[in-house]
């Protein structure tokens, strides 16, 4: 019996009319501002909250985001030599490693994406109401990851979309770029990826528009030969 693996759609539990919902159930500026620059913008959850007053250009209409993200790197105990996870013996050294020392790197990857005028108008709300709050600090949006990963499900909710979680935001931006055929390298940079291959995976879901693509192929074929 032949088992056939179905390719993942990675649009998640969001569509694009309902984007304008989901915004609308923010009950105040700090919110509606958090959802659509999530939405609008494909920015994860983590940069979103390590977002600062100062990375906004309202002028330029742009962003700047600082991705932070933490790796293992295993070294021998001998030679300090950088080790792969199947290493038994040390390439450098020869020696066997019984353990290995793990060092935490800290990576830090800085890019510069154009933001819509209606974000930059909802998150400008948001910072001139929030300055009835005694919080005077750099960040946009000064909580933790987890809430506001309950930010955007209780919104969810409020919106009558079930199940949504803060990457069903990023992943529609994703599908409806790649859906509208734009370059996937300049999505790639606006998403951030180390790695085309994953950007990718959002074109090769998008099985309607291949199909387009395709049929266009051999229409300029035909009318080449007429």
């Amino acid at each position: 019996m032949i088992e056939v693996t179905p390719v993942r759609d990675p649009r998640g539990y969001l569509q694009p009319g309902q984007v304008g919902k989901l915004i609308a159930a923010g009950k105040n500026p700090r919110d509606r501002a958090f959802v659509a620059l999530l939405v609008r913008t494909g920015m994860r959850i983590s940069e979103a909250i390590q977002l600062k007053v100062s990375d906004i250009d309202f002028k330029r209409e742009t962003l700047t985001i600082v991705h932070l993200k933490e790796r293992l790197k295993l070294k021998c105990p001998n030679c300090a030599d950088i080790l792969g996870e199947r290493h038994v013996f040390c390439p450098r050294c020869g020696n066997k490693v019984d353990q290995a020392i793990r060092e935490k790197v800290e990576q830090r990857r800085r890019r510069m994406i154009p933001v819509d005028r209606d974000t930059l108008r909802l998150l400008d709300e948001y910072l001139k109401w929030r300055r009835k709050f005694p919080y005077r600090g750099q960040l946009v949006f000064p909580f933790t990851r987890q809430r506001g990963w309950q930010l955007i499900r209780k919104l969810g909710q409020r919106a009558g979309i079930q199940g949504l979680h803060p990457h069903s935001l990023r992943h529609l931006l994703a599908t409806t770029w790649a859906g509208k055929g734009p370059d996937v390298k300049k999505l790639q940079i606006r998403l951030g990826h180390a790695s085309i291959a994953t950007t990718m995976e959002y074109v090769d879901s998008n099985f309607e528009q291949l199909r387009s693509e395709y049929a266009k192929l051999w229409e300029s074929k035909e009318d080449e030969t007429t």
